[in-house]
């Protein structure tokens, strides 16, 4: 029993670090950075229309720009970031 206690736990670390891998940004988690990804998710979504992860980009801009909306910032720049990365304009 114990040992499922730290597989678990193990995992749940592995995929926290994964998360925030990808999520890795020069943009502060404030209203600014907020803004400044915007404008580049804005500007890589119109460069990139033929993209297959195009939709998922837009959807996760979306969310993000919600998330920043109600001041959410950490969880807006990473949602950003990850646009661009589905974009490959990170």
């Amino acid at each position: 029993m114990n040992l499922t206690k730290y597989v678990v736990s193990a995992a749940a670390l592995s995929v926290m670090l994964g998360t925030a891998a990808y999520a890795q940004t020069d943009e502060p988690a404030t209203a600014i950075g907020c803004l400044h990804l915007q404008k580049k998710v804005s500007a890589a979504l119109d460069a990139n229309q033929q993209s297959p992860n195009y939709s998922t980009a837009k959807t996760r801009a979306r969310d993000a720009a919600s998330f920043c909306a109600h001041g959410v910032y950490k969880i807006g720049v990473d949602g950003y970031s990850k646009a661009l990365d589905l974009l490959g304009a990170s």
